[in-house]
């Protein structure tokens, strides 16, 4: 088996192994210039150590099969360490984990809920939002609370993407809350009270669970035209297929009239054939 080997560009340190070192050079040169990141203050930069995985077997034997099997990347905080699967979007995947390195260099203590949808929010993830217009729960008129969201996030892929989105709404629902200054309040006020709540009520004078009403609120408003939508398409699915049964039944009743009018008929012999 062939070492890893690695490459300095800043303050990003990139492993990786042969075959992959202009890629693993772009990513780092991408890490070390990665810029601000919502609601946090410019800091120095720190070191930053980014593995290179070129494919789902690597990736799983440097996690030592400790992380789900769908996953594209890791972030580990506490080592400053980054870990990349190439066989998805490198790029945005690496946006992603930076943003966790951020959001932890700030704040001491995240909920999971918050630390994956500011990660999306701050990666630009707005393709995530997508799969809510398939999402059962919206469809049925139900909004996970943010409970269910942290477990299913820890979940299968399917329940785990779905998490996803909805911690990203509800982000972008905390930014909104914030007006101008976006996440700005709540991340300061979380960085000196890592107790979201305390933090919530501080910012913006709701408690946690004031907050997680009125977010499944406006989640319900934001996409209450599905529940329109698809409930009129199910009527008229109905009504569609009544109405083919309908006709169906009348074609079938006229097909059986005709055979028994024309049972036993014969026409009449005309010598002076059929007139005009």
């Amino acid at each position: 088996m062939q070492a890893p080997q690695q490459v300095q560009v800043g303050e990003v340190t990139a492993v990786y192994w042969p075959g992959q070192e202009a890629v693993a050079a772009a990513l780092a040169e991408l890490a070390d210039g990665a810029g601000s990141w919502p609601g946090l203050p410019a800091a120095p930069q720190r070191p930053v150590r980014l593995i290179i995985a070129e494919n789902t077997r690597r990736f799983d034997s440097v996690t030592l099969r400790r992380l789900p099997p769908w996953g594209v990347g890791a972030a580990f905080p506490a080592s400053r360490t980054i870990l990349i699967r190439l066989d998805g979007d490198p790029r945005r995947v690496l946006r992603h984990e930076l943003a966790h390195l951020a959001l932890h260099d700030a704040v001491r203590r995240v909920p999971l809920w918050l630390d994956e949808g500011y990660a999306a929010r701050a990666a630009g993830e707005w393709d995530r939002l997508d799969g809510l217009l398939m999402n059962w729960r919206l469809l049925s008129g139900q909004v996970p609370t943010l409970d269910q969201v942290t477990a299913a996030l820890r979940g299968g892929r399917p329940e785990a993407e779905a998490a996803y989105a909805f911690a990203t709404t509800a982000v972008l629902y905390l930014e909104r809350l914030g007006r101008e200054r976006g996440l700005a309040p709540l991340l300061a006020n979380l960085a000196a009270e890592p107790d979201l709540d305390p933090a919530m009520r501080a910012t913006y004078g709701l408690t946690l669970a004031q907050f997680e009403t009125a977010w499944r609120r406006d989640l319900k408003g934001r996409y209450g035209w599905l529940l329109l939508f698809t409930s009129f398409t199910a009527l008229w699915v109905m009504v569609l297929l009544l109405v083919g049964l309908a006709w169906r039944y009348r074609r079938r009743r006229d097909r059986l009239r005709r055979e028994a009018l024309n049972d036993g008929w014969v026409i009449p012999p005309d010598s002076q054939g059929p007139s005009a």
